[in-house]
């Protein structure tokens, strides 16, 4: 391999690891944050926009593209609400969700304090996740193997191919190749895309279905409405948009 090859995909690789270290870094800051600094994050993050009120679908790669209303009005706490339904959130942690999960929390527990809430990663479909499992052993077996020099082909009676052979020439930049490329076939199988939300044994969201995560007025309208379906909404309180209940 040439010597702009090696640079290239050392550049490629460079690349990869800041962004895991990117990654891991903002999932520890969210989780260690406050509720005030969460809820400014929010704002900032998706904040109203200016233009219109058409909003992208998100794929798995993509951040969180969220419809802003108009406003944001944060809502009035409701203390005196008790025996309220769980809300479940089953996100992609793969996709950086986290964060998301950690601020629509915030926003639900602002109005309802007594709500009991719970995150989990959305697993993907078994034979995927096995898939996934058997890519990262053959990654590092393949690792090993060029790592070491060995040729276990040999003991097989299929000789010394030649790939092999340029791999032990060249350990370094296959090592780089074989990392970036078995990281992105894993990252493929097990990323979901699932900002799922659930308020006791009801379904209220789907990012699947719908493309997209709800902003904080309709979640927060979603969750109202299943409780007056549910006959536990609050007496005298107030609520977002369409929703709102005369005091």
């Amino acid at each position: 391999m040439s010597r702009a090859g090696v640079f290239i995909i050392g550049v490629l690789f460079l690349m990869s690891i800041c962004d895991v270290l990117r990654t891991v870094s903002a999932e520890e800051h969210a989780h260690d944050e406050d509720h005030a600094h969460a809820k400014d994050d929010f704002e900032t993050e998706f904040g109203d926009e200016n233009t219109d009120n058409s909003f992208s679908q998100g794929t798995e790669e993509e951040h969180i593209e969220v419809r802003e209303q108009s406003s944001f009005v944060k809502p009035t706490a409701v203390h005196h609400a008790k025996d309220l339904p769980t809300l479940r959130v089953f996100y992609c942690v793969s996709c950086g969700y986290k964060q998301a999960f950690d601020q629509f929390t915030t926003f639900a527990k602002e109005k309802y304090p007594n709500m009991p809430v719970e995150g989990a990663n959305f697993a993907p479909v078994l034979w995927k996740a096995y898939v996934a499992q058997a890519v990262s052993f053959i990654k590092m077996a393949l690792l090993v193997i060029v790592l070491t020099g060995s040729n276990p082909l040999e003991r097989l009676g299929l000789g010394y191919p030649g790939i092999l052979q340029h791999a032990h020439g060249n350990k370094m930049s296959s090592c780089m190749l074989l990392f970036m490329l078995g990281n992105l076939v894993e990252q493929s199988l097990i990323s979901t895309g699932a900002f799922e939300i659930y308020l006791g044994n009801e379904q209220i969201w789907s990012k699947i279905e719908s493309g997209r995560v709800p902003s904080p007025q309709e979640f927060m309208q979603l969750i109202d409405a299943q409780l007056a379906v549910l006959g536990k909404a609050p007496v005298n309180t107030e609520s977002f948009g369409e929703f709102q209940q005369t005091v």
